[in-house]
């Protein structure tokens, strides 16, 4: 096989194209599969200056009763010739950063340049800009050999490198959050130029990761990140599946990495690491770091440090626990809560924001009974942890007008009123609404009923 670099431009390659001198080879080559938005953004590339990846094509020469055909076949490349030609013939309107930017999400940094060709097709380019598309030269390789099995041999390699991973997709994104991820998350750099990220010891030491990780922990951390930063303990659950990642990154590009948040979440961090890293449990899986993240962070403010001293113990016991319920199904078939409300949901829709919150709150109910947190001030009412239990126990429902409660409207409730006695428990207490909230006669007339009732 001889191979020779030439430069083509993309008016060579469309003329080419469209007198069938230059041809895919079906045998081997795929079928149109580049949606429009792809196509589009590789136009969008080419008009900013960006530079193409090489083209790879079959140099063929036949002669036939006496007469000489002269082909190049396709080996790499197609998807975007096919884009090119696609775009000259005006078969593309293109995007509009600013006016299209749900569907071509754009960094904020580029929205700021002009974009004179957005919203136009080639006929509504200017005579400047079409040429500037039309003289665009290209990198050519040109392979020459008598074996057609070498050629499709070279097909096969090329498109033998693994495709990114949409974690190692999001690593590229500019923007804040995406620092924020590496940084927590870690990468290690095959660059020799870059030291890459360490990443927190949390991941780096308590983290189950596979030895082919190529990004599970940073979407992990991008994960527990969402959670954390849109207040996920006060009723603001988000799905975390693969396409909400990416809208999260798009929607955080001006993330702040110096914020108090970013602050806070690395103290969890920090706290969660010293009490969990004697190394005497098997690394954490996704869903319980989510969880014990999350549980650490309601506990770290409001509550006395005895809870610190339970808290490795306490998650061993909750996994023995779990891990019992497992071992019973699979040997009697029978199932009982810890099955139902936190196996089976780590399993089916793991990364829905409802089947997230039903298996937190199972977590913080059960964590909350071992620990037994005492609150660092005994004349508040309720802890985060207890609002956070009674609530969800309750079913998000006011105890009074039976109205849905969202979380910043909510108040808990003393059945027996504290002044009169009434201890600060879990059975003692009911979210109202902080305008339904029972007081002097109401109070007790709703004792009454809520006992007659129950």
């Amino acid at each position: 096989m001889k191979h020779t670099p030439d430069k083509k431009t993309i008016k060579d390659l469309i003329d080419l194209k469209k007198n069938r001198i230059l041809t895919p080879n079906f045998e081997y080559q795929r079928g149109p599969v580049w949606n429009k938005n792809q196509q589009k953004k590789l136009i969008d590339s080419v008009l900013r200056g960006y530079p193409l990846p090489m083209f790879y094509l079959h140099y063929k020469k036949t002669i036939t009763a006496g007469l000489t055909n002269e082909q190049l076949e396709i080996i790499d490349g197609q998807q975007r010739i096919n884009a090119l030609a696609a775009f000259a013939e005006s078969g593309l309107k293109l995007f509009d950063p600013v006016k299209d930017d749900k569907v071509a999400r754009f960094p904020s940094d580029i929205k700021k340049f002009p974009c004179p060709w957005g919203h136009k097709t080639f006929d509504e380019l200017d005579n400047t800009l079409k040429e500037k598309f039309l003289n665009t030269e290209l990198f050519v390789i040109e392979i020459t050999t008598d074996c057609n099995e070498e050629a499709r041999d070279l097909f096969i390699r090329l498109q033998s490198g693994v495709a990114l991973s949409p974690q190692e997709k999001r690593d590229a994104w500019p923007g804040g959050y995406t620092e924020f991820v590496l940084k927590c998350g870690g990468k290690e750099s095959h660059d020799s130029g870059h030291s890459g990220y360490d990443g927190h010891d949390f991941f780096r030491h308590l983290v189950k990761r596979d030895q082919k990780d190529r990004g599970g922990v940073r979407t992990l951390c991008a994960q527990i990140g969402m959670l954390f930063f849109e207040r996920a303990t006060q009723d603001n659950w988000l799905d975390i599946g693969t396409q909400n990642i990416d809208d999260y990154y798009y929607q955080n590009l001006g993330f702040d990495n110096n914020s108090s948040q970013v602050k806070r979440f690395k103290d969890v961090l920090n706290k969660v690491y010293t009490l969990l890293r004697d190394g005497k449990r098997k690394p954490l899986l996704a869903h319980e770091v989510i969880h014990l993240i999350l549980l650490a962070d309601s506990l770290m403010d409001e509550y006395t440090p005895s809870w610190e001293e339970r808290f490795a113990v306490g998650f061993d016991v909750f996994r023995v626990m779990a891990a019992s319920e497992k071992k019973n199904r699979k040997e009697t078939g029978e199932t009982g809560e810890f099955w139902h409300k936190y196996i089976a949901l780590t399993r089916t829709s793991s990364a829905n924001a409802e089947v997230i919150s039903s298996r937190h709150n199972f977590f913080t109910k059960k964590m909350f009974e071992i620990l037994k947190p005492q609150l660092k001030d005994t004349k508040r009412l309720y802890g985060q942890i207890e609002k956070e239990i009674i609530y969800y126990r309750n079913k998000k429902t006011c105890a009074v007008c039976k109205d849905e409660i969202k979380w910043d409207k909510l108040e808990i409730h003393h059945i027996d009123e504290h002044q009169n006695g009434g201890q600060t428990t879990l059975e003692n207490g009911v979210p109202v609404h902080a305008s339904c909230h029972p007081k002097g006669q109401k109070a007790v007339e709703f004792a009454e009923k809520w006992k007659a009732e129950k």
